[in-house]
């Protein structure tokens, strides 16, 4: 399971990864909290979970809005800002990918 979670792209620097008994986790906080936003997806799939299309978007910004102010360095983000604006953009996408879905089936259909 540790060499698959490697394969997924993540900077994986300690001081911004979660740590569990003294070690870091092998994905940083915000790659961590997406994934496990991303298994929404199932479940939105599951029950034709659809929602007007902003919402998705709206719920992507904050992550935008972290990631960028810490890169231009303007200020430095925590974990648990990163855990949440990660759950949230995860949660996001796997709204908009239900949206789409479940759009796409009734246009068909």
């Amino acid at each position: 399971m540790k060499e698959l979670l490697l394969t997924i792209p993540c900077h994986r620097y300690p001081a911004r990864c979660l740590h569990i008994k003294g070690k870091p986790m092998p994905l940083c906080a915000r790659c961590f909290a997406m994934l496990v936003g991303y298994a929404f997806m199932p479940i939105a799939l599951i029950f034709s979970i659809t929602t007007a299309i902003w919402i998705p978007i709206a719920m992507s910004i904050p992550l935008l809005v972290d990631g960028f102010t810490q890169r231009w360095k303007w200020r430095e983000s925590s974990n648990l800002t990163r855990l949440v604006t990660g759950l949230l953009f995860g949660v996001g996408q796997s709204l908009f990918i239900s949206t789409v879905v479940w759009g796409l089936v009734e246009w068909i259909g």
